[in-house]
């Protein structure tokens, strides 16, 4: 399993980058992160399908360590239960968990 070595919020660019201790460096959308929430608000509890939460607050506030496998993520409207696991951030870095935006679409 990755884990992140560094990570670095960028406002401006409503981006995330994360750096990886195999040396690679992913960027994310903070709203393909916001939006892809893994949590059972966002998600449900027992959903066969994730669904992209479109027009949620994408401000990111705080980033904070969960354990040694996981970041919570600290939104604008004061959403925190997502709990994104290293392995889910570097799944879907590759491409949206389900049918929605891409990171890259939501990058440009």
């Amino acid at each position: 399993m990755s884990t992140p070595t560094e990570v670095h919020l960028h406002q401006a660019e409503h981006a995330l980058d994360i750096t990886w201790d195999d040396g690679e460096t992913t960027r994310f959308a903070l709203a393909y992160l916001r939006g892809w929430c893994p949590c059972a608000h966002c998600q449900g509890h027992f959903a066969a399908k994730m669904v992209f939460q479109q027009g949620k607050d994408a401000t990111l506030h705080h980033v904070e360590p969960v354990g040694g496998y996981a970041m919570r993520l600290h939104w604008g409207d004061g959403h925190q239960s997502g709990i994104y696991a290293f392995e889910y951030l570097r799944r879907i870095a590759l491409g949206p968990p389900d049918d929605g935006p891409t990171n890259e679409e939501l990058l440009g």
